[in-house]
């Protein structure tokens, strides 16, 4: 956000003073109204003359500024000065003077205690001639009320270094490590309510507040998804939501911690905590460090996540297991989209602006759909029906959802018999001994991505119990399985053989397999209800998945309480 007079600034400038705001009144000549207007009015004037350099008792050559959906911060000289917009959200009062005034107060006061050489004081502004005077904030001729901060290099953040590839391996060790040992001295915090209650609350609250915001109906489905899923998360891991509250790992944390608020310049330093409300500071600290996961990862910063994790756990931090990270990561994605909806609130219909915003909260909703499939692993799903059934369509769409690796019974059949050849074996490629040697493989993949993945995607026929149980044996133990059945009328399958024969696809489902292959496709009787899952594959791919990820949320219950270890997959 800052950086030092004279320093090369890496992150997109804000237009000049005189393009970021318009004529405005004098400062004075609004104070004595307590209308919205009134307060927008008041605002924009201090707005204007903060963005000129004759402002300031040292007269910079230029004032920066920069603009979020509840500030602005006015970048003159080796000084930061924040401005708190006038605003009152759902989850946010900034509505009056005073309020400012002690909200001013609250961030110096806790951002001292991360970043002491940041945060300087709380200063009063007034109006003179039409300008503004700094003066001391208890002076009651004050109008509003600014955070005076130091300066600091932009390109210090773990943001910017992330983003112009800088970042080291000992910059994320280090911020890990600090993480750790400030979450590790927090103070505990107030528990008013039973943990898990107050989860769902924040929960409830935030999706309420994101509803409001959503206009288009694939987002809305999308949100609406979401929130099905987080609400079954917290229904099945209640206990453990409560246990790690009681056992003191609800702290009063950061509840901010993106990458753009960590600063690397040395000791590595945490900025812009949380004041506007406590409980959004006493959290678990699994969700804190969940945030800095979520924004490292939206970024592009996948693989630092989770050297952040690993090193957090080793300094003593205590995140819970994998899924726990994973549920605290979407939850996050879907409040920063929220934010940018905010943001593109605030901004004209058809700027350019607005629609940033908008494609923002889009990639957003779409990283928390991701990390809600991380929440529900260890598994592994079997995509599997008759040929030409669709499967391959499906598990490549659950495979762009989700991230996890997909695996094809086609393509695995062919990179073993380049290995293997099957005359050499004396058996045919698609002989049964083959097929078992085929499955058997597409388990033994299986299990290596899940170990690495937390679970993985496999695309095959499982036509023949005996392929099924040799990759069940080759899968023990990995993960659950859930085997999800594709079926679709036999017109629609001939259809679909007959334009793969044209297009020359890798799929060996052609006409002729289609036809023989769907009368001797044996039934998964010996499968469990629970781990078995009919999807007709002649409809819409989202709908499939709606349908999957409903029967997910559904089964969170039997993951969380161990009733299973493998989802009963076989009797």
């Amino acid at each position: 956000m800052i950086e030092p007079a004279g320093g090369r600034n890496i992150a997109r400038r804000a237009p000049a003073a005189p393009d970021l705001v318009s004529p405005t009144p004098t400062v004075r000549g609004v104070l004595d109204s307590g209308s919205d207007a009134t307060q927008k009015s008041r605002s924009d004037a201090l707005r204007a003359a903060l963005a000129r350099p004759e402002s300031y008792p040292d007269q910079p050559d230029r004032i920066d500024v920069r603009e979020t959906h509840t500030s602005w911060v006015f970048l003159a000289g080796d000084r930061a000065y924040k401005l708190k917009k006038p605003v009152v959200l759902p989850f946010l009062d900034y509505g009056t003077p005073e309020r400012r005034h002690q909200m001013c107060r609250e961030e110096v006061e806790l951002n001292q205690r991360l970043a002491p050489d940041i945060y300087r004081r709380v200063l009063g502004v007034s109006d003179v001639n039409g300008g503004v005077t700094f003066i001391d904030e208890e002076d009651s001729r004050a109008v509003d009320y600014l955070v005076e901060m130091r300066r600091f290099d932009e390109r210090s953040t773990l943001a910017s270094k992330l983003r112009t590839g800088e970042l080291k391996r000992r910059d994320i060790i280090s911020v890990a490590k600090e993480l750790a040992h400030f979450h590790q001295q927090a103070l505990h915090g107030h528990m008013t309510a039973v943990p898990a209650s107050e989860v769902e609350r924040r929960l409830t609250t935030n999706f309420q507040e994101l509803l409001a915001l959503v206009e288009q109906r694939a987002e809305l489905n999308q949100v609406l998804e979401l929130e099905r899923f987080a609400h079954a998360f917290v229904a099945a891991y209640g206990q453990l939501l409560n246990a790690r509250g009681w056992n003191g790992l609800v702290r009063e944390v950061h509840g901010d911690l993106r990458a753009e608020h960590v600063l690397l310049d040395g000791v590595p330093r945490f900025v812009d905590r949380i004041e506007f409300d406590q409980g959004l500071r006493e959290l678990d600290v699994a969700d804190d460090l969940a945030f800095l996961v979520m924004d490292l990862t939206a970024n592009g910063g996948q693989r630092w996540a989770r050297l952040l994790v690993d090193v957090y756990r080793k300094a003593g931090g205590d995140p819970g297991e994998d899924r726990l990270l994973a549920f605290y990561a979407s939850f996050r994605a879907l409040v920063r989209a929220k934010v940018a909806l905010v943001r593109a609130a605030q901004s004209p219909v058809g700027s350019s602006r607005r629609g940033r915003d908008s494609a923002a909260a889009r990639d957003l909703l779409a990283l928390a759909e991701r990390f809600a499939w991380q929440a529900r692993l260890p598994l592994i799903l079997v995509i599997c029906g008759a040929p030409a059934a669709g499967k391959s369509r499906l598990a490549r769409a659950i495979a762009r959802r989700s991230g996890l690796p997909h695996l094809n019974s086609d393509l695995t059949r062919r990179r073993l018999a380049s290995r293997h050849l099957p005359e050499e074996l004396g058996v045919g490629l698609y002989s049964p001994e083959f097929s078992r040697l085929t499955y058997a493989e597409l388990g033994r993949l299986a299990a290596k991505r899940t170990a690495t993945s937390g679970g993985a995607i496999v695309d095959a026929t499982f036509r023949h119990r005996a392929d099924r149980e040799a990759f069940i044996q080759a899968t023990a133990d990995a993960a659950p399985l859930l085997f999800v059945q594709c079926v679709a009328p036999v017109g629609v399958l001939r259809d679909r053989a007959v334009r793969r024969e044209r297009r020359a696809s890798v799929s060996a489902a052609t006409l002729s397999v289609v036809e023989r292959e769907g009368v001797v496709w044996e039934p998964l009787d010996e499968v469990a209800p629970t781990a078995h899952l009919l999807l007709r594959s002649d409809r819409p791919v989202i709908a499939q998945l709606d349908d999957l990820r409903a029967l997910l949320d559904h089964r969170l219950d039997l993951s969380a309480t161990g009733r299973s270890s493998r989802l009963q997959a076989v009797r």
